[in-house]
């Protein structure tokens, strides 16, 4: 089984050599402007629509976004590593970014996937700790970076933002607790079927694309391809599911909750 972060002990040379990957693109940022910045009426909105800026009015998110930048980045680009020194966190204005750790062996352990309007980082930088995780694209993204001077800044002029961060990271700090319960107590099957219910949650059907590839399906669910092949042939011989392909269907809710809880 992949633990998480707060259970891995073990650096690996691939975290060592990340942090090289994620400096650079962070220098690449500051000496290459973007081709194309979105104007400032459509980031405002996009940013209100966010949970960190609820609490703000219109002038007030618009003086935080005039102390941050835009960047795009294809998929397998490296944001940062774990053990970086945490200088900014993001904000995803559209694609897909996953954070995980990386066990002994090299493996992944997907701690979550975060899309449009979603946000990561922020606790790293407002400690001035390092970040715990890597972070990669998905899907092609553009994300809006924050330094934590900026956010600093920011908090000082409008004290409900931190309100909204606190918020946010609370909701992750659940999401994590969950994550280390069905890691412990579970087997791959439930967490396996614990996952498409969230799914299809978030696609409000019950058919739906998977938003990821089964490699990162098997990292977020701590095992691996082969491992999640036969729990989803498992579940699909039961009758709870219909897989082809990437698309899948939830033929029996109940049965996959009752699968799910471990009953």
């Amino acid at each position: 089984m992949i633990f998480p972060a707060a259970l891995v002990t073990q650096a690996t040379t691939m975290e060592i050599r990340k942090p090289q990957t994620a400096i650079r693109n962070w220098v690449a940022d500051k000496a290459r402007p973007m081709a194309k910045q979105p104007n400032t009426a459509s980031l405002r909105d996009a940013a209100r629509r966010m949970p960190i800026f609820s609490a703000l009015d219109d002038q007030a998110v618009e003086q935080v976004l005039r102390r941050c930048h835009t960047i795009r980045r294809q998929a397998g680009t490296i944001l940062f590593a774990s053990g970086e020194q945490a200088e900014r966190f993001f904000l995803i204005l559209a694609g897909q970014v996953k954070l995980y750790q990386l066990s002994p062996r090299g493996g992944q352990q997907i701690l979550h996937l975060y899309g449009p309007g979603m946000t990561f980082g922020e606790a790293a930088v407002l400690s001035g700790t390092a970040y715990p995780a890597c972070a990669e694209v998905v899907e092609e993204a553009e994300l809006l970076a924050v330094g934590r001077a900026e956010i600093r800044r920011a908090i000082e002029a409008n004290p409900d933002l931190a309100l909204g961060m606190l918020a946010g990271m609370s909701a992750k700090l659940r999401e994590f607790n969950r994550l280390i319960e069905d890691l412990s107590l579970k087997d791959v099957p439930s967490r396996l079927a614990g996952l498409l219910l969230r799914l299809a949650a978030q696609a409000g059907a019950d058919k739906f694309d998977l938003p990821q590839t089964k490699r990162d399906l098997a990292g977020q669910i701590g095992t691996i391809p082969e491992t999640l092949s036969r729990a989803l042939s498992k579940l699909k011989s039961a009758g709870l599911i219909a897989v082809r392909g990437r698309h899948i269907e939830i033929r029996n809710r109940q049965g996959l909750a009752d699968l799910a809880q471990g009953a």
